[in-house]
C-alpha cells in the first residue's frame, strides 16, 4: 500500500518571530547611532571651519589695521580684556572682517574697514543656521545649531586671553589648564548642546 508524504513544512513560532523583530530592531538602532554620529562629526567639521575663518580674520585685521574690528579696542578696565564678544549683530565684528561699510542706522559707529578689505567669507545661512543671518546689519554669523559665535580678543595687549578651557564642565578638558590662552584672538562655538564651557565645544585653541 503507497503512502503520500506531505512536503516537510514548519510555521515560525511566536518567538521565533519575535527574536527575529528583536535582532532587526537592534541592527537599524545601531545604524541609526552611526548615521547621527556621522552627519554630527560633519556638523563639527563645518563649525570648525568657520571658527578657524574667523579667527584668521581677526588676525589679519588685527596685523593690518594694528588693531581688533570693534568700537573700542581699550580693555574693560584694570587692565583686563573686553568681554567676550558674540556674533548676534550686537557690534559690526562681522562687517568689518567681511570688508562692507557701516549700517546706514549705525550711530556714531566709525568705519572700521575704510579699505573695504575681505578678511573672512561666510556662506548665507539656511534656516538660521550656518551662516550669515538675515539682511539687517550688522550682520549675525550663526553655527549650525543657530547659535552665534563666541570671541575672546587681546585688548589690553598682554598676548593672551582668558581660557574657557580653565572652567569647563568636563573634567578631562579642565583638569591642568592654564588660566589664560597665549594668543591674540579665540573662537569657538557651544557646539550641539549650545552651552558654553562644556564638552562639545569646538574651538580655535585645542590640538585634536
Amino acid at each position: 500500500m503507497k503512502t503520500h508524504r506531505q512536503p516537510a513544512s514548519r510555521a515560525f513560532t511566536l518567538i521565533e518571530l519575535l527574536v527575529v523583530i528583536t535582532i532587526i530592531a537592534i541592527l537599524v538602532s545601531l545604524a541609526g547611532a552611526q548615521i547621527i554620529k556621522v552627519l554630527d562629526d560633519g556638523n563639527r567639521v563645518k563649525v570648525l571651519a568657520v571658527v578657524t575663518e574667523l579667527k584668521s580674520g581677526i588676525d589679519a585685521y588685527q596685523l593690518d589695521y594694528t588693531r581688533f574690528p570693534i568700537d573700542s579696542n581699550t580693555g574693560a578696565g584694570n587692565g583686563e580684556d573686553v568681554a567676550e564678544l558674540l556674533t548676534d549683530g550686537s557690534n559690526p565684528l562681522v562687517d568689518a572682517l567681511l570688508g562692507i561699510p557701516p549700517a546706514a542706522n549705525a550711530s556714531g559707529g566709525r568705519d572700521l574697514n575704510p579699505k573695504r578689505t575681505p578678511f573672512s567669507n561666510f556662506s548665507t545661512a539656511k534656516n538660521d543656521h550656518h551662516g550669515l543671518v538675515g539682511s539687517t546689519r550688522p550682520y549675525k554669523l550663526n553655527d549650525m545649531w543657530g547659535q552665534p559665535y563666541r570671541i575672546l580678543l587681546d585688548t589690553n595687549g598682554d598676548n593672551q586671553v582668558k581660557n574657557p578651557d580653565a572652567t569647563n564642565a568636563d573634567p578631562k578638558i579642565s583638569q591642568n589648564q592654564a588660566a589664560s590662552l597665549v594668543v591674540k584672538s579665540a573662537v569657538y562655538s557651544c557646539g550641539k548642546d549650545k552651552l558654553p564651557q562644556t564638552a562639545d565645544d569646538i574651538v580655535s585653541w585645542r590640538q585634536k
